[in-house]
């Protein structure tokens, strides 16, 4: 992000004007001047405050602000794609460390299969020959008095399982009923976003004047606004008030059932 620094940075001193006198004109404290300057991203909270302070430095210095944004933009896919080409290349050499440990162990999965299959195997056949010799025949009484021993015990069974089921009928709970939490974003100008729910990111992106967006979460969202006055927000059907509190036109919003924090 150096260029554009370097742009901002050399149009300053033109202007015979200090990192103070920027300061002073913009309310943007020196050290965010002097780190968007250097092409620091790491001082940044997040990726919109940076691009916020960069807008009203560059439109004070007389630039198109979305010059320089689309010039930011540009540089990050720029290095993305390169981070990315890295990574392919690292990764192709796991690849086939990864299909070369694949194999062996399927053949070690294999031979241990077949090696099981025949213990057990033996193991049946010596136990079918042993049982075979040891079987005496049954008598009528005996038999009788085995079938009734049986029918008494399955009659026990019954019982036991019957008082079993009535038991885990009467402890089962009933489910909660869960309520689903209601999100919409109406836009009334074109309007950067961010937005997590329960806990998860599940979009990021500009908002078209006049678009508009709804969402739902089991438990809370937190919406970010690169420019809060832009947008109108309900949660649950009620209107939200996103502009107090915001900083530069920049608000992080947490919404809970019966819990707004700004």
């Amino acid at each position: 992000m150096k260029e554009v620094g370097n742009a901002l940075k050399e149009k300053r001193e033109q202007m015979n004007l200090s990192i103070s006198d920027v300061h002073n004109a913009t309310r943007i404290q020196e050290k965010y001047l002097a780190a968007i300057e250097m092409g620091n991203l790491d001082l940044f909270k997040a990726e919109v405050y940076y691009k916020s302070f960069l807008r009203s430095y560059s439109k004070y210095l007389g630039f198109d602000p979305e010059e320089f944004i689309d010039l930011f933009n540009t540089q990050k896919h720029a290095i993305e794609q390169a981070s990315k080409l890295d990574e392919m290349s690292f990764s192709d050499e796991s690849l086939v460390n990864q299909h070369k440990t694949s194999f062996y162990k399927k053949i070690i999965l294999i031979v241990s299969f077949v090696i099981i299959f025949l213990v057990l195997l033996a193991a049946f056949v010596y136990l079918y020959i042993n049982i075979s010799k040891v079987v005496q025949p049954v008598g009528s009484d005996s038999f009788k008095q085995v079938e009734n021993e049986k029918s008494v015990s399955r009659q026990d069974n019954t019982v036991i399982l019957e008082q079993k089921e009535t038991l885990i009928e009467e402890n089962v709970a009933k489910p909660e009923i869960q309520t689903k939490q209601n999100l919409k974003i109406e836009a009334k100008e074109n309007v950067w976003i961010r937005l997590d729910i329960d806990g998860i990111m599940v979009y990021e992106g500009t908002l078209s004047k006049g678009s508009r967006k709804t969402w739902e979460a089991d438990k809370s969202f937190m919406l970010k606004l690169g420019y809060a006055p832009g947008v109108k927000v309900f949660f649950n059907g009620e209107d939200v008030d996103v502009v107090s509190g915001a900083v530069q036109d920049i608000n992080t919003v947490v919404l809970k059932k019966n819990d707004i924090r700004v």
